[in-house]
This record gives structure tokens, C-alpha cells and sequence, in this order.
């Protein structure tokens, strides 16, 4: 079960935080005024991109992180409620994580002060993220204790266990917690959680790279992430068909695809994208080419639906193939909004849905195994993985059912309690942990010689260093002079997911 939350400031899959950076960008389409942040634009419109003082948000991102959440639970109706046809299709949905676990290091990459400090980094990322954590764990863990186990379902002591190992942050790294707590899905915020630790001596270690290390950095982490796949096919060759008693005895079969340590590679090409972009690299791809490239590898893993390598996600190789080129897709699609190009991702609709794919993504789980366990009340959890149900027709409506309470659920626990919970904790904590920046590049990234002195700031052609930008769910305000002059506070922004 792949689930994800990004982690930066905008909202991962994945954690990856909200998608909504902001950036200087020289575009004549979106000028705002001096010294105001820019405005979003209207729906399909370019973002204002602020002058001298102002900024331009990176909200296609956030309209992305939608598209990934909905990919991870077509993968989920796959398993739990199986349509005839959709077997090869749906299954790449799984993907979805590595795009989180992407845009989560790039995210935070693009949101990052200099002169931060760790506290405050940590606070924000804390109230980003726990509380509907909190929420997605109790919530299911509560339906759970008051049902007796069937079959293969865990004991109560052991969900008893799990859920405080999710709410601790710990489940991914023990290999029998991964997949069998209240909400299996929050594996992926245990990763998260390892990446916010290491990123600011991540940060530390590569934003002061040459372009060209930069690039062996990003191929670096592209192979470890084949060296890892290919390592556990060695060890645990791949199979059709897993049983409860070869998940139990396939330890680091499981840490090989779940543990924090085997996905960083993802989290750490994210940040290397971002620091490119915000050095004013620029590929010779646009979106539409980045996209196509994506369609070409997913109809590759569509085409080999049947191999052995594809039949299980442990030994699924759907994220070491996916993973460049959803990094290019960050890449590409982050460049066009700096750049106050059209978007359709930026849409008023794409944006809200993505303010919302974090609730989704934490909660659809818990929604489709509740109904699949209507439908099939006899089963139990890990028996829908290793003895998967037969496809039907009729499973399509009841999937329906679950997709729409999912995101009617989402909508509301984003309104009433995830968004106000997070401002709130941050409130509190700002005084704390905060401080104001000096006047300059909080964000700067030296120039490709590594001098120590920030290059100047420029407009036209050439891209430069950003202000705060915040693209998981919070915004950086950028504020002008006098009280307000704390350029690293983070102003929470209505998008979600991560």
C-alpha cells in the first residue's frame, strides 16, 4: 500500500506540504506591485509575479498533488474493490508516492531560509503534518477496537502498538508496522518525518554544489534507487503470489520499498530540482514534452502489467522508472509558473482539490477497506493483498461511493480542523522559534562559481533567488519593512496535501 505526504511546506504526499512556492519572476504577463506578494490569477491564468519586492506562487504544483492522491486511491480500489480492465492501469497509481516524496524535497527546498532556524523549520513542518496524522491514526484505530479481528487481522494490542508507532512518527522502520496498523498508508509520514530531520544539513551539504555535481548528484540518487530494487530482487527473487508467512519473513523485502532510508534517494532528487531552478537553470522540455515522457514510462509498466517483477509492490520497479521523470514534471511545471505562464493546474478548482489531497490521501484507505469490508465481510485486511478478490462490475459503484465521501471528508476536515489546527500550533510556536531575517537573499543559492557573495539581483532573462515560498500547504509572506520584517514567518496558505 503506497501512500504519501510530503513534506516541505507544502503539503507531501507522500507529506509533501502545500504547493504553492512563490519565486521572483521576471514575466511581463504578471507584474504585482513593489513590494506586495503576488496574487494568484484567475483560474488557467498566469500567477502575478510580484517585481522587486513581490512573489509568484507555484500553485500548479499544488493542482498536481491532487492528480497523485487520486492516483494512490485508484491503486487502493485495485486491490480492495477490483473493476474488470482497470487491473494494469490502475496498479500504477502506486507511483503516486515517489511524486510526493519528490515534490516534498523540492518543496522545502524552494521555502527555505538560510538563516532559518531548526526550531522554527521543525515547528512548522510539526503543525503541517501532525495533526491530521493524529486525526487519520485515533480515527480508525477507534472503528477497529470495537470489531473483533478476522482471519488475518491483527490483535487490538497489536493496532494498539502501530497506532502509536504512526503517531510517533517510527512505523515504517520496523518491518512488521508498516502495513498492518489503523491506517497502513501513514508509512509514508514515518519517511516524511526522517526527511524533515535530515533536510536542513541536506540542504546545508548540496545548495552550495556546482551544476555539474548537482547532475551527478541526481543520477546518483536515480541508481541508488535501482540498486536497492535490484538488491531485493536478488535476495527475495520475485513472485506471483505472497502469503501472510512470506510478508513476515521478508523483512528487508518490505524495508527495501517502505523504510525511510530506501526512499531519501526520491526526497533528495527533489531538493537537487530545486536548487537548479532556483540557480535559473531551464531545460530544453516543456511541460507538454515532460508529460508525454511520463505517458511513455507508465504505458512501458502497463505494457509489462503481467511480468513477474510487476506483480507484487515489493518487487515493483514502478517507482525507480517513474521517478526521473517525475522529477522533469516538477522541474517543467514549476519553471512555467516562475515564468507567468498559462496553467490549467492552476485552475481556482485544481488548487482547492489539492489543498484537499492530504486529508484525502491520509483518509481513503480507511474509507474504501470500510466499504470493501461490506462487500466482503468475511476478509481480512492482509487477505485482500496476499488473495486478492475477483474483479466485478458492480465493485465500480461502491468505489464510487468511497471516492465521494473521501472528498466530501477531506473538504471538511481541511475547513474545520486541519487548516485551523495548523495555524493555530504555529501561532503559539512562532514566538518561540521565529526570528526576523536581515534584509537580502534568506533564500540564496550561490552562482555557478560558489563565490561567497549572492550575485545581484536581476530581472529579465535571468531567474533570481527567491524569496520564501511556501508550495506544500503554507505560504512565506514576504513583508515589506518596519514590524513586518520578518521575512522567514511562513503565513499558512490554503493548499493541501502533502
Amino acid at each position: 500500500m503506497a501512500i504519501p505526504k510530503a513534506g516541505g511546506q507544502a503539503r507531501s504526499g507522500p507529506t509533501a506540504g502545500r504547493a504553492a512556492g512563490t519565486a521572483h519572476t521576471a514575466s511581463k504577463s504578471g507584474t504585482g506591485k513593489a513590494g506586495s506578494p503576488g496574487k494568484a490569477g484567475k483560474a488557467g491564468s498566469p500567477g502575478k509575479a510580484g517585481s522587486a519586492g513581490g512573489a509568484a506562487r507555484l500553485d500548479s504544483l499544488t493542482g498536481l498533488r491532487w492528480w497523485a492522491a487520486f492516483g494512490i486511491f485508484l491503486s487502493h480500489v485495485n486491490v480492495l474493490l477490483p473493476i474488470p480492465g482497470t487491473r494494469g492501469l490502475f496498479g500504477l497509481g502506486v507511483a503516486g508516492v515517489t511524486f510526493f516524496f519528490i515534490l516534498s524535497g523540492f518543496v522545502l527546498t524552494w521555502t527555505f531560509f538560510e538563516r532559518d532556524t531548526p526550531g522554527w523549520f521543525y515547528a512548522r513542518r510539526f503543525a503541517r503534518v501532525w495533526p491530521l496524522l493524529l486525526l487519520s491514526v485515533v480515527f480508525p484505530l477507534m472503528f477497529a477496537l470495537t470489531q473483533q479481528p478476522v482471519g488475518d487481522d491483527p490483535s487490538h494490542a497489536h493496532l494498539l502498538l502501530v497506532g502509536l508507532a504512526s503517531i510517533l512518527l517510527v512505523q515504517a522502520w520496523v518491518p512488521g508496522w508498516i502495513l498492518t496498523g489503523p491506517s497502513p498508508v501513514t508509512w509514508s509520514l514515518a519517511c516524511e518525518a526522517f526527511f524533515y530531520a535530515l533536510f536542513p544539513f541536506l540542504h546545508k551539504a548540496i545548495a552550495r554544489r556546482t551544476l555539474r555535481q548537482l547532475a551527478w548528484i541526481a543520477v546518483a540518487m536515480l541508481a541508488a534507487g535501482w540498486l536497492i530494487r535490484a538488491g531485493t530482487w536478488i535476495a527475495y527473487p520475485p513472485k506471483r503470489d505472497i502469503s501472510p508467512d512470506d510478508l513476515n519473513s521478508s523483512g528487508w523485502l518490505l524495508l527495501g520499498t517502505y523504510a525511510p532510508l530506501a526512499r531519501l534517494n526520491e526526497f533528495v532528487l527533489g531538493i537537487v530540482c530545486a536548487i537548479a531552478v532556483k540557480r535559473g537553470v531551464r531545460l530544453p522540455v516543456s511541460v507538454r514534452g515532460a508529460f508525454l515522457a511520463l505517458a511513455a514510462a507508465l504505458a512501458f509498466l502497463w505494457a509489462f502489467r503481467d511480468a513477474v517483477w510487476r506483480s507484487q509492490v515489493p518487487y515493483d520497479a514502478v517507482n525507480q522508472v517513474c521517478a526521473p521523470f517525475f522529477a522533469l514534471l516538477v522541474f517543467t511545471v514549476a519553471v512555467r509558473d516562475i515564468d507567468g505562464r498559462r496553467s490549467r493546474l492552476r485552475s481556482a478548482l485544481q488548487v482547492r482539490l489539492g489543498r484537499y489531497s492530504y486529508a484525502f490521501y491520509l483518509f481513503h484507505f480507511t474509507i474504501v477497506l470500510s466499504v470493501a469490508k461490506k462487500v466482503f465481510p468475511d476478509r481480512s485486511v492482509v487477505s485482500f493483498f496476499t488473495d486478492p478478490v475477483g474483479p466485478a462490475a458492480g465493485h465500480a459503484g461502491w468505489a464510487l461511493l468511497a471516492l465521494t465521501v473521501a472528498t466530501a471528508m477531506s473538504v471538511a476536515l481541511y475547513r474545520w480542523y486541519e487548516h485551523p489546527a495548523e495555524q493555530r500550533l504555529r501561532a503559539r510556536l512562532r514566538p518561540r522559534l521565529s526570528y526576523a531575517l536581515p534584509a537580502g537573499n534568506p533564500g540564496f543559492i550561490p552562482p555557478l562559481n560558489a563565490g561567497s557573495t549572492p550575485p545581484a539581483q536581476h530581472t529579465g532573462g535571468t531567474h533570481r533567488p527567491p524569496n520564501t515560498a511556501s508550495t506544500e500547504h503554507t505560504h512565506s509572506t514576504h513583508s515589506t519593512q518596519g514590524a513586518e520584517r520578518t521575512q522567514g514567518t511562513q503565513r499558512t496558505e490554503r493548499t493541501e496535501r502533502t
